[in-house]
């Protein structure tokens, strides 16, 4: 039987180049007094340290305010080395085993921390949701991101750790969520059909299944083919078809993608599966514009 847990994952940036500035030996002493050192502050907060991982700490918290509270103590024994960590944590059911844990949330929470830059604390909606309030207010969404092995793209938050930082302030990282901000819309047209995709109605589905927003029967489209969303500010179409999508935009040359994203601009045509220059037939057409006052 599963359990709910947060689990915290801290990696050593820039371990490769300080075994080369430093040397072998004396670079595994930094690395080996490092991995002690973020036991003990993982412990001594109401964690367990699962296991090591080259030059990174896997833990879990039954809290997610210790997990902070450990995350914090990391970067900040760290501040006062030659050393740099990145921590990333999620929160979600976990599959216990001999004093490990196994499941996506393991998976997830390597990932963010991959996906946060050295001296950084990263988390996901789910894990920032069960901090206190007072805790949350460190927390500013920064992106949305599209994780191997997770269907829909997870809201990542940067947490402010470090009060003397004034280019991280809470103030500042609200004013980088307003730069995405955008009044343009747009509208996807499939025959006599226009459905709008904005800011309240922020990405649709497109493919062969019935359960999709935009329904196309077209042997060459997949059953979830493509999605098209808004990402800070930017329509983009994510592709996951086995055919690939085509995305002819005016006075350009067709583009093609398979599993990537891809931005669009203006408007156009776009094919799933197949060339909307070569077969028009079911294409679905695209328009970014400002919306009309009123």
């Amino acid at each position: 039987m599963g359990s709910e847990q947060t689990i915290l994952f801290a990696d050593l940036a820039g371990s490769t180049s300080l075994y080369q500035s430093k040397g072998d030996e004396q670079a595994h002493l930094l690395v080996t007094r490092s991995l002690s050192s973020m036991r003990k502050i993982i412990e001594s907060n109401g964690g367990a340290l699962l296991r090591t991982i080259g030059d990174a700490v896997l833990a879990s918290f039954v809290s997610a305010d210790d997990a902070l509270d450990a995350s914090v103590k990391l970067q900040k024994l760290h501040s006062d080395t030659s050393l740099s960590i990145r921590v990333g944590f999620h929160f979600g059911e976990v599959i216990p085993d001999g004093g490990d844990v196994y499941g996506n949330v393991v998976n997830i929470a390597a990932r963010v921390a991959d996906f946060a830059k050295a001296d950084e604390i990263c988390i996901t909606h789910s894990a920032m949701s069960r901090l206190t309030i007072p805790n949350r207010a460190h927390a500013a969404l920064i992106a949305r991101v599209h994780f191997k092995g997770v269907e829909d793209p997870m809201r990542v938050y940067r947490v402010n750790w470090d009060a003397n930082d004034e280019g991280t302030s809470i103030a500042e990282n609200v004013d980088l969520t307003e730069r995405y901000k955008t009044d343009l819309v747009l509208d996807i047209t499939v025959g006599p059909r226009i459905v709008r995709v904005d800011a309240e109605t922020a990405k649709l589905t497109l493919g062969r299944s019935l359960d999709n927003d935009i329904f196309i029967e077209h042997d060459s489209t997949s059953r979830y083919h493509a999605t098209i969303e808004l990402v800070k500010g930017r329509y983009v179409i994510n592709d996951s078809s086995t055919n690939g999508t085509y995305i002819k935009i005016s006075g350009r040359a067709v583009e093609f993608v398979r599993r990537e994203e891809f931005k669009l601009l203006d408007f156009g045509t776009i094919g799933l599966g197949w060339n909307p220059e070569e077969d028009e037939h079911m294409c679905v057409g695209y328009k970014i514009h400002a919306q009309l006052p009123g």
